[in-house]
């Protein structure tokens, strides 16, 4: 992997080390608009088939996430610079059980301390059905306890960075490098 999609994954590992570890959780890294029948859904690609798969609203799972870049960057020399957008929808009552009130304040806050510690600048949070609207998909007026989140950023990347994060790997930054448990360096910042 390399280029904003190595960013993505060492993102989205993060998300999975830091998020929701009790419960059911996709954490998945890009995804691509793709036209289905007139209809824009957001798709991951699977490695293995090479088939695109949705990654939509899932009510069997307590929290989704997944990425969606941008498609205008710039480009100065070697760095790109773009926006990426985060997509969650989580079952509040499930993973903040303990909470009493509409626990949305602590997904912000949960996943923007994750992202700030990485080098993506997060710029918005779009919450509620207006965070999904730029796919084709209908949603009821009560997501409840369901919410939707979409966690705007901005990034750069250089396109020869790459990183290859195991799936079982235990990743933390020190120092702009992020490192394996045996402190062997993925990549440096």
């Amino acid at each position: 992997m390399i280029g904003i999609d190595a960013k993505i994954e060492r993102l989205k590992v993060l998300f999975e080390q830091g998020l929701f570890l009790d419960y059911s959780y996709n954490s998945y890294g890009r995804a691509f608009l793709n036209d289905r029948d007139g209809e824009v859904v957001p798709e991951i690609l699977i490695d293995d088939t090479h088939e695109y798969k949705e990654v939509l609203l899932d009510d069997t799972i307590a929290a989704s996430s997944f990425f969606v870049v941008r498609n205008d960057y710039t480009v100065k020399n070697s760095l790109v610079s773009g926006a990426v957008d985060i997509y969650f929808s989580v079952n509040l009552k499930t993973v903040y059980p303990d909470v009493t009130e509409r626990a949305l304040e602590y997904l912000h806050r949960d996943v923007s301390k994750i992202i700030n510690g990485e080098s993506f600048e997060l710029v918005n949070i779009t919450s509620g059905k207006d965070a999904f609207s730029d796919f084709d998909i209908r949603l009821g007026d009560n997501m409840q306890p369901y919410y939707l989140a979409k966690f705007v950023t901005n990034t750069n990347w250089l396109y020869n960075e790459c990183v290859n994060v195991p799936d079982n790997a235990i990743v933390y930054e020190n120092d702009n490098f992020i490192a394996m448990e045996d402190d062997s360096i993925l990549i440096q910042g």
